[in-house]
């Protein structure tokens, strides 16, 4: 009798204590999808805010005719930029598949944009294809670097052990990119391909941290057809392994030489296909370059990312160079060694190219140092954050 009691009081108080199971799990994945969801919205407001300026300052579309956005979309752009063929072919390929009914609201929608950037005579000048192409191009900028925002914390979480301040820094640091990207942005200048490279080796850096082999090669067919930049990846792919263990096994340098032969094939298949191509495959400005960097105008230059009202300094402007130096080279010493090795080997690979080839200050151009500067900059925050807690304690 007492048994069997027993027995019915237990399997009457197992739905109860599942009841509470489920709402103790509710009560703690809510707050925790509100808070991923808010991240999210804070990413993308970010990120578009970035896309707004790049477009506010991509006026080469119109300005240049050599550059112009009909010439990219058709390949007929010069040397180099015709050698960056997979970002106009997937957004040709798309203009080809969108619907009819959503064709017409971008195509409008672009047209408002284009207005808004470039005036009313410019706008009239691009047939709806055209302005759908250049809605598609800003969608997917906007897709890319949205992305990219998700893929620097991913990598920061790895790189860098939890505290108490650390989520918080790493949730929130991609924003602090998203914004100072806007200032690097140079009148007249920028490409569609731009925001895809940085997404495109960011998701390399990430796979070879956790060791993805297969998934990075197939990155690197898609990187090395959209920049030629790509044939230096597998250069911090090495970086990646041999920071690890402080040597390369015969594993790791069979990868690296199955990667780097791919981007060597990808690499010369395309100077092969446009070899008759208009232009040069490479544009020279380093005594261009050398008179910019050696005058006054870097110290003091500003630029105006969102509107003419509103200027703000560039990043070489005396005001804020030494702050984003001092966030970048911070606590040195205390700095992961991996950080450090694949900083300054791309400070080494980017810099010369920079100044040899790049016009003036196309930061842009410093992209394979972005996903560097942004793991420096987010390892400066959590050392002084860290620092300072543990001294109020």
């Amino acid at each position: 009798m007492v048994a069997s009691l027993a027995v019915s009081e237990m399997a009457g108080a197992q739905p109860e204590e599942k009841m509470n199971s489920i709402y103790a799990r509710l009560k703690l994945r809510v707050p925790v999808a509100t808070y991923v969801l808010m991240l999210m919205l804070l990413y993308a407001i970010a990120a578009s805010q970035a896309v707004w300026s790049f477009a506010y300052k991509w006026t080469t579309i119109a300005n240049y005719p050599e550059y112009s956005l009909e010439k990219i979309m058709d390949g007929s752009s010069p040397k180099p930029y015709a050698f960056r063929v997979l970002v106009p072919d997937a957004i040709n390929l798309a203009s080809n598949m969108v619907p009819e009914q959503f064709s017409g609201v971008l195509i409008e929608r672009s047209r408002l944009m284009l207005e808004a950037v470039l005036g009313t005579h410019y706008t009239g000048m691009l047939n709806d294809r055209l302005a759908l192409g250049y809605a598609l191009a800003m969608i997917s900028a906007f897709l890319f670097l949205f992305l990219t925002l998700i893929l620097f914390r991913a990598t920061s979480i790895l790189y860098f052990e939890k505290t108490q301040v650390s989520k918080v820094v790493q949730d929130f640091s991609p924003i602090a990119y998203a914004l100072l990207l806007t200032i690097s942005y140079r009148a007249h200048n920028g490409f569609i391909y731009d925001h895809f490279e940085i997404f495109i080796f960011s998701l390399y850096i990430l796979l070879k941290k956790r060791r993805m082999f297969f998934l990075s090669i197939s990155v690197l067919i898609l990187a090395i057809f959209n920049k030629e930049t790509a044939i230096f990846f597998p250069v911090f792919g090495a970086v990646i392994a041999w920071s690890e263990e402080r040597r390369l096994t015969g594993k790791d340098l069979g990868r690296i030489m199955i990667e780097s032969l791919l981007v060597m094939a990808g690499f010369v298949t395309v100077r092969i296909m446009l070899m008759d191509h208009p232009g040069s495959s490479t544009e020279w400005h380093f005594f261009t370059n050398l008179e910019f960097w050696l005058s006054w105008y870097p110290l003091f230059a500003i630029t105006t990312p969102h509107f003419p009202l509103l200027p703000l300094p560039k990043p070489s402007n005396i005001v804020i160079s030494w702050a984003l130096l001092l966030m970048i080279f911070g606590y040195w010493r205390e700095k992961p060694r991996e950080i450090r090795a694949l900083l300054l080997i791309a400070g080494l690979i980017n810099i010369p190219l920079f100044i040899l080839f790049c016009y003036q200050d196309e930061y842009r151009n410093l992209s394979l140092m972005f996903p560097f500067l942004y793991l420096a900059t987010v390892h400066t925050s959590l050392y002084y954050f860290n620092v300072s807690v543990r001294a109020e304690k």
